[in-house]
């Protein structure tokens, strides 16, 4: 018997799993776009560009609806109207676009309010993009005013948020262990047990220390613990939905918990593999395009808020060729005779499964590789992009030495004071 694991993602285009046996560490699975076809009467003359429609790989949450990367194909020097079978692309002509959507913040969304203020920060809605199809999240201009916009050039990975219906329980002196380093400990419950005292770790370091009240006639605002950094973007919040206090045990429970990692800062001129930074605003060439998703900021227009990336070099579309793009993203061009182009997009992607076999079970078994078209199956061209991210598409730096806070609290009330992938689903396949 050969047992198997697999990826199962719901999209319109190629999915290619490298199947392994369900005792390996590792499962590899390639995701390929729609084929860009010279010949196809169906194929637009001029510029092309592939979407989260046309290409799984790209960022996607299916609710609700977000979409954000282009890679888009200007036609400016070749003399056919399609581009064919050994046309280049020349130096800057290959861009590739990402427009930041607003969506709103687990907290955010629990409250009617139009705006969720809490210590001068707005954490009603946040900025999130696409990365070569990770998720990302962007700092915005005016953390107080979100309508301000962003320019994305500073992003950082969500390394927490819980869900809606996510409750964490915690008694006095217990230590949640967040992510990345970061923790939360619950020092005290004050006598009353209106109050708690929380302290925030990094790397078993304080950071920050506060006191928030759980009393029920306050707001939500009022009841949420936020620690921002220096330039008031929100690293940790959460919210204090009750508190116990009772002769011989306390605790708090809490919801909403977001927590970010360091900032990565993206400049003018950085190199990501075949492309360079151009700038921050969609350029004119790509204004009134209309991509994926059912957001109302799915339209490009010339100025807007994005990350533009350019090739750095022409790139002749040879037969028989893979172009390495960025990261595990590229082009593949078919063995054809012109002026017949063949073209698709691809990804390649790895996740670590956990080891659940029995020993020896599957010694001397060869991984199979399957293609499965998950449009044939029935599903509709609304597409779902792979939300695993196989690794950090960036290295995040740092943004800035983060102050230990020395602990300097005075409150009345309290007794003591002293100084915490979603995963694809996987499926097992016996014969």
């Amino acid at each position: 018997m050969k047992r198997m694991t697999g990826i199962i993602i719901a999209f319109s285009a190629i999915l290619i799993m490298t199947m392994m046996p369900v005792s390996a560490s590792d499962v590899t699975y390639k995701i390929r776009s729609s084929v860009y076809d010279s010949t196809d009467s169906s194929t637009s003359a001029g510029d092309f560009y592939w979407d989260a429609n046309s290409f799984s790989g790209f960022w996607f949450p299916i609710k609700p609806g977000l979409s954000s990367e282009v890679l888009y194909f200007h036609n400016s020097v070749n003399s056919s109207s399609a581009i064919q079978l050994g046309d280049k692309i020349a130096e800057g002509d290959l861009y590739y676009v990402s427009k930041p959507q607003t969506k709103k913040t687990k907290l955010g969304a629990s409250d009617d309010g139009a705006t969720f203020i809490v210590d001068d920060v707005d954490l009603k809605k946040y900025y999130l993009m696409g990365f070569f199809g990770s998720q990302y999240l962007v700092m915005p201009e005016d953390s107080s005013d979100l309508s301000a916009g962003c320019k994305p050039d500073k992003i950082a990975k969500i390394l927490l948020e819980t869900d809606d219906d996510t409750k964490k329980q915690m008694f006095s002196g217990e230590e949640w262990d967040l992510a990345g380093g970061w923790s939360l400990v619950v020092q005290q419950v004050d006598v009353e047990g209106n109050k708690v005292w929380v302290q925030l770790n990094k790397a078993g370091e304080e950071i920050d220390t506060s006191i928030v009240s759980g009393d029920m006639d306050l707001t939500k605002q009022e009841r949420t613990y936020l620690y921002k950094d220096a330039d008031d973007n929100p690293v940790f919040y959460c919210y204090v939905d009750s508190i116990f206090r009772g002769m011989d045990t306390d605790f708090v429970v809490f919801k909403y918990a977001f927590l970010r990692g360091d900032i990565t800062t993206i400049e003018d001129g950085d190199a990501y593999g075949a492309f360079d930074i151009e700038g921050f605003a969609v350029p004119a060439v790509m204004d009134g395009i209309d991509y994926a998703g059912s957001g109302s900021g799915t339209v490009l227009h010339t100025g807007d808020d994005a990350l533009v990336m350019s090739n750095n070099a022409d790139i002749t579309l040879n037969p028989n060729k893979i172009i390495d793009l960025y990261g595990n993203l590229y082009l593949k061009t078919e063995d054809t005779s012109a002026p017949c182009l063949k073209m698709t997009l691809w990804k390649t992607c790895t996740i670590t499964m956990s080891d659940a076999v029995p020993e020896n079970e599957n010694e001397g078994e060869d991984e199979e590789v399957i293609v499965v078209n998950l449009a044939e199956e029935g599903n509709e061209a609304q597409t779902s992009s792979s939300t695993m991210d196989e690794s950090d598409v960036l290295s995040g730096t740092n943004d800035g030495n983060v102050a230990v806070v020395q602990s300097s609290v005075v409150a009345p009330g309290f007794e003591l004071l002293v100084g915490l992938l979603g995963l694809f689903c996987a499926s097992r396949f016996g014969s």
